[in-house]
């Protein structure tokens, strides 16, 4: 079909090629070795048309061409798909390895802030606040003004004087048993022979991690220039305050006995070192405090000695010593601290006793009738009632 169609072309394209070759021929010659080009040319040209029109009037050519092309089509989107779904894949893989690894980094992140946060915890909770960690209001080597927020009289010359920090939530600081230093928030309004700021030391009564303020059970003695200072405050006004200083570092169960002798108002360092030690349900220690006063009335923080005493039976006992006391109903003590009224109150047991510790704090009378004078900032040798019952530094504290 293809050459019944064609061949009437081809002849009447060969019949003009040999006039064209014919007339040539006259006009010049041809050149060497060319002369069949123009024939091949002619020739190659005939048959694409001639493929050309085939495959235009040919369906079942143009039907196998087009199937080739939507297989060869079907197959370059089976390869993209397939590409595609490994792509995918791979990114999935990826970003479940980098969501694993995150989760690695955040796990050793937080075992790390787990081990520097629990100890932190361990002791915030040793010291009763399982919170955040509270900002001490005083500053050891620095001064810091308190305002006094009110004045309770005690008895007929003894007050006690609450001053607030600035910061509600922040708190004294310090352990049993620690001091503070007081002096005039003006440095010219109170000084000494010398023209020097008067600066003494108080240890509070509130306890050391009692929140927004703490109180000083002060005493006015006739020629006490700090004392004076403080019972003329006005609720208002301020006091300069520096610490805490430590005096004496107690530990739990470090002695089976404690002993504690005090006169007027140094039973406070008594009464914060005890009441600590009877607050903690591990320490076992015992106690026995002898309180020397004047008159009945003298007898300082008395309702709280005898409620301790009454929580802690098998742990604290209270006795008062006085050196007038009343005619009548009086079962305490009478007169000055001796050897005779320490061994009254020394325990029964000999690995108890042995095992005794001794704290003095009071006027300068008492220190020398029962365990001898402090030398400077130095404990001195221990003399007096205690020196006598064989006593020595390694048994005695003096505040």
């Amino acid at each position: 079909m293809f050459r019944s169609r064609t061949a009437p072309l081809a002849k009447q394209f060969a019949g003009a090629q040999r006039q064209v070759l014919s007339k040539r021929g006259y006009a010049s010659p041809a050149a060497g070795g060319g002369g069949n080009t123009p024939l091949v040319l002619g020739l190659a040209g005939l048959a694409g048309l001639g493929g050309y029109v085939y495959l235009q009037r040919n369906p079942s050519t143009q039907a196998a061409i087009s199937a080739n092309k939507n297989e060869a089509l079907g197959r370059a989107e089976d390869a993209a798909d397939s590409l595609k779904g490994k792509a995918q894949a791979g990114a999935a893989a990826l970003s479940a390895n980098a969501n694993e690894a995150i989760g690695r980094t955040k796990d050793k992140a937080q075992e790390a802030k787990d081990d520097v946060k629990g100890p932190f915890d361990e002791e915030r909770k040793a010291m009763g606040n399982p919170g955040a960690a509270p900002v001490e209001a005083l500053i050891k080597n620095s001064w810091v003004d308190f305002k006094l927020e009110k004045v309770e009289p005690y008895n007929h010359n003894t007050k006690i004087y609450t001053f607030s920090f600035p910061d509600s939530e922040s708190i004294a600081g310090g352990k049993a048993a620690s001091a503070l230093l007081t002096k005039a928030s003006d440095p010219q309004a109170l000084l000494d022979d010398k023209g020097k700021p008067v600066i003494r030391p108080y240890t509070p009564i509130s306890h050391s991690d009692e929140k927004g303020n703490l109180r000083l059970l002060v005493k006015e003695y006739p020629t006490g220039k700090m004392s004076k200072h403080i019972a003329n405050l006005k609720p208002g006004e301020t006091l300069a305050f520096k610490g805490p200083i430590q005096k004496y570092e107690y530990k739990p169960n470090e002695f089976a006995h404690g002993v504690t002798i005090g006169g007027g108002s140094g039973i406070t360092p008594m009464y914060q070192m005890i009441s600590h030690s009877l607050s903690l349900p591990e320490d076992k220690t015992k106690w026995t405090l002898i309180f020397a006063n004047v008159t009945e009335k003298d007898i300082l923080l008395r309702e709280e000695w005898d409620r301790l005493a009454k929580q802690h039976p098998d742990r604290f006992k209270a006795v008062y010593t006085l050196d007038n006391p009343p005619f009548m109903l009086w079962k305490g003590e009478k007169g000055f601290v001796t050897k005779e009224m320490i061994s009254k109150y020394l325990p029964s047991d000999h690995n108890e006793k042995a095992n005794t510790k001794f704290f003095v704090c009071g006027p300068p009378g008492q220190y020398a009738a029962v365990c001898g004078p402090k030398d400077g900032m130095k404990q001195g040798e221990i003399k007096g009632a205690l020196g006598e019952l064989g006593y020595t530094n390694d048994n005695v504290f003096k505040f």
